[in-house]
């Protein structure tokens, strides 16, 4: 059995991609001033969906202002202006895509230079040798910190689908901080949120899977994972003039 590449695709959720084609999120490193997109990533994803491909996928959008994987990170949390990324979205979607949003936490994998808290599922930081001091020494998490990013997962999500966006991507690869809890070279706890698989999952599967229960009735998550080991993720730009589920 054959598929024609540009033939429609329905998901689960009931959203109908108009061919098979996605473009992948890349981190941009281009919000705006108070890590807001502003119209370089308008422009940018209005030139990308006037390409014709179904699905654009943005690249990681940060659920927690105090923890940046670099200086032009954007930030959609409770605080945030919708307005900005209901502009975004609209024009990802003014040539007929689709347009999700990848939400993330970065977790130990922030710049030394960055402010803000540097958090793991235990102390342990990212080792690259001579490069290691660029990255902030981790802080173990204590459960209140996890259940309140848990929480922003959820928060981010839901102004995701309020801003029009059509989905959202659960970053759960590149080293980021859901693959942390993952990997057993990073997660060392022994309370519930590690030890074994199941533990190490729960913040993707229990708590991707209530962020979307309660905040996305539409069930449009998706999650991005990646084996442990994944290189860290890299940052461009500048320093802005402030400082900074389920399967489909």
């Amino acid at each position: 059995m054959t598929t024609d590449l540009f033939s429609p695709l329905k998901l689960r959720s009931g959203l109908v991609l108009r061919n098979r084609i996605a473009k992948a999120a890349m981190e941009e490193g281009m919000a705006g001033y108070g890590q807001l997109p502003d119209e370089r990533l308008v422009a940018l994803y209005r030139r990308w969906g006037a390409g014709g491909a179904g699905l654009l996928i943005t690249g990681n959008v940060m659920v927690d202002a105090r923890a940046l994987t670099g200086p032009r990170g954007v930030v959609l949390d409770r605080d945030a202006p919708i307005e900005p990324f209901a502009r975004w979205a609209a024009a990802g979607k003014a040539a007929g895509a689709a347009v999700w949003m990848q939400i993330s936490h970065p977790g130990r994998q922030v710049l030394a230079s960055m402010p803000g808290v540097v958090w793991a599922p235990s102390a342990v930081g990212v080792e690259l040798g001579k490069h290691t001091k660029r990255f902030g020494v981790p802080t173990a998490m204590t459960p209140d910190q996890i259940a309140d990013t848990v929480d922003r997962f959820a928060v981010t999500a839901a102004r995701a689908e309020l801003a029009g966006f059509d989905g959202v991507e659960i970053h759960a690869a590149h080293g980021y901080l859901i693959s942390q809890f993952l990997s057993p070279l990073v997660n060392r706890r022994t309370d519930k949120w590690g030890g074994s698989l199941e533990n190490r999952a729960r913040l993707l599967v229990h708590g991707g899977g209530e962020a979307e229960l309660r905040r996305l009735p539409a069930r449009r998550v998706r999650r991005r994972r990646r084996a442990p080991g994944d290189r860290p993720a890299r940052t461009a730009g500048r320093r802005p003039r402030r400082a900074v589920g389920r399967q489909l």
